[in-house]
């Protein structure tokens, strides 16, 4: 696809969002530019490595010496884009990918507009629920997920393209087949 450059993976909270864009990164050959955040790992033991940990206050330091091209508060941490990786990335000549949330895409997409392609993931309300319970998460936890659903499901009408995840590598191919035209 000739022309943008960077694509937002963006959705419902457990959709697979971070899934599908690793797998359609790969597949492309495009360079994923992390978020930063101050949340504290899921598993300190083995911090995934979709993010970037910081603590608050350094957090806080690069927002203050607009060091992020976009930042956002999400159930009381704080999450952002360093906006010399991004632009790193990007200077490098491949297409990149990021995951963010509807307030992430939306700061994107106005300061780089054409470069940038929103692609929604989702998956229904049962599903969901289903997901997270099968990994075990907190009944609070589901429960705040399912709380939001509604609220971000309505993104997908401003996004350019839309999958449900039912499947994850037949979502990466779909996606990566609609791209392609």
């Amino acid at each position: 696809m000739p022309g943008p450059s960077i694509f937002i993976f963006t959705g419902t909270s457990g959709a697979g969002r971070k899934t599908i864009a690793r797998k359609v990164g790969e597949a492309l050959g495009w360079t994923g530019v992390r978020s930063c955040t101050t949340r504290e790992p899921r598993n300190p033991a083995s911090p995934d490595k979709d993010y970037r940990y910081v603590a608050r206050e350094q957090f806080d330091q690069w927002e203050s010496e607009g060091r992020f091209v976009q930042t956002a508060s999400i159930n009381g941490n704080r999450y952002g884009v360093l906006r010399h990786e991004l632009e790193a990335a990007v200077a490098g000549g491949n297409s990149v990918y990021l995951v963010l949330n509807r307030e992430g895409a939306d700061a994107i997409v106005k300061q780089y507009r054409d470069a940038a392609v929103r692609i929604f993931i989702y998956v229904g309300k049962l599903t969901l629920r289903e997901r997270l319970e099968s990994k075990g998460m907190p009944y609070e936890v589901v429960q705040r997920y399912l709380d939001s659903y509604t609220d971000e499901v309505t993104y997908r009408s401003k996004c350019e393209y839309t999958f449900e995840n039912l499947d994850a590598n037949r979502t990466a191919e779909l996606i990566r087949s609609a791209l392609a035209r």
